[in-house]
């Protein structure tokens, strides 16, 4: 198995291939990974290293892949295992480079935003079927196993805690050094009911923290409701709209 295991990232790590097989080869392992025994259990609890860089850094790549890859712009990608500051390498061709509205190398660093109690979450679901999300997620008196329970939302507090979580993980990221035009991607699992405003009133408070960051751009979407926003501000400050790829 572990044979195996490193037979499947050596598909992918340090080698050069186009975007679009990339995600191609990505999705393709996904489905065989679901469809073998096992499967479900494997992907939701990432116990192993094939599943959780496949959850946490090949799929996210992917779909940043998928959103900026137009035909205006071709992207290669490499993915990088070692021990440099980021995952992975894009190089981009096509009239956007050409006309030098992106940069032809970029670096990029895939992170995921969860709730502490995630992994927890997740168990439960896998050993009882139902879970009511991570924020309601409490040790029992008795027991002391864990339990969940149900967590009400008053007004537009689930997208404040989507906005602190956001600022968390780019102050983290912010403490690295990354090469020039690095994109960082953040991925979150949003395990609660989350409407397209309350997604943009989140994004909108991190656009007015005023922030500060080191990066070319900041890709931020949700797995489940398939959200996403592009932060900007390589030079300090932030700002959020579309890159030249999403106006052609």
């Amino acid at each position: 198995m572990k044979n195996k295991m490193k037979e499947i990232l050596s598909d992918f790590d340090n080698h050069l291939m186009n975007g679009l097989d990339f995600c191609r080869k990505a999705y393709t392992l996904f489905e065989e990974i679901r469809k073998s025994p096992d499967g479900v259990e494997r992907l939701r609890l990432r116990k192993g290293r094939l599943e959780k860089k496949l959850i946490e850094e090949l799929l996210p790549l992917a779909r940043y892949i998928q959103a900026r890859y137009s035909h205006g712009r071709q992207i290669k990608v490499r993915c990088i295992d070692g021990n440099q500051s980021y995952d992975a390498q894009l190089l981009s061709s096509g009239p956007l480079v050409d006309k030098h509205y992106v940069s032809k190398k970029q670096a990029v660093e895939v992170t995921t935003a969860v709730h502490e109690n995630d992994h927890i979450s997740r168990r439960l679901l896998h050993e009882h079927g139902h879970t009511f999300g991570a924020k309601g997620i409490k040790k029992g008196v008795k027991t002391k196993n864990y339990i969940s329970l149900p967590h009400v939302y008053a007004n537009y507090k689930a997208s404040e805690d989507l906005n602190n979580k956001l600022l968390e993980r780019i102050n983290e990221k912010n403490k690295v050094t990354y090469p020039e035009n690095t994109t960082l991607i953040i991925q979150f699992f949003l395990d609660t009911l989350f409407t397209e405003d309350d997604w943009e009133h989140a994004i909108q408070m991190v656009k007015n923290s005023g922030i500060m960051h080191q990066f070319y751009e900041i890709f931020v979407f949700d797995s489940i409701h398939h959200y996403s926003a592009t932060l900007y501000g390589g030079t300090g400050s932030t700002s959020i709209g579309k890159s030249p790829d999403e106006n052609h």
